[in-house]
C-alpha cells in the first residue's frame, strides 16, 4: 500500500506509512522555528493521519495529511503547462514500480516531459512530468 502526504499544497507518494510519518514531520520541522514534539492522530472513519507540531503541549504550526491509497491514483499537482507527480520508495526499484503502476492506470498521459530522480531522507524521490 502507498501513502500520500499533502503538505502546503504539495502532494508525494510514499511507499510505508512510516516513510510518510516522516515526511511530514520533516516538512513541518523545516516550517516551525521552535517545537517540543509532535502530534500525530489517525481518524478511521476517512483513514487519514494528522500529523502537527506540539510547543507547550498546545498543536502549533501548519498540519500534514498522510492518505492510504491502496489502489487509488494520486492528484498530481499542476505546474504551468505540465502537471508533476513524485513517488518514493524505500529503493529505486521501489520508486519506479509505483510510477510505473501509476501510469498504466493513466491512459489519459500524452506526453512525458521530463523525469527527475532524487535521494532523500525518506527514500528514493522521482518525479515524472507529464501532459495529459
Amino acid at each position: 500500500m502507498a501513502y500520500r502526504v499533502e503538505y502546503n499544497g504539495e502532494d508525494i507518494e510514499l511507499a510505508t506509512l512510516e516513510a510518510a510519518l516522516d515526511c511530514a514531520r520533516n516538512a513541518i520541522a523545516n516550517d516551525v522555528d521552535r517545537f517540543d514534539g509532535w502530534a500525530v492522530e489517525h481518524d478511521e472513519n476517512v483513514d487519514e493521519w494528522f500529523v502537527q507540531a506540539v510547543r507547550n503541549g498546545r498543536r502549533i504550526g501548519p498540519l500534514a495529511v498522510v492518505t492510504g491509497l491502496g489502489k487509488v491514483a494520486p492528484a498530481p499537482v499542476v505546474e504551468e503547462w505540465e502537471r508533476r507527480i513524485s513517488f518514493v520508495g524505500k529503493t529505486p526499484a521501489d520508486a519506479f514500480a509505483m510510477a510505473a503502476d501509476w501510469l498504466e492506470r493513466r491512459p489519459d498521459v500524452e506526453t512525458i516531459g521530463d523525469v527527475g530522480w532524487h535521494h532523500t531522507a525518506s527514500g528514493h524521490q522521482l518525479r515524472i512530468y507529464y501532459r495529459a
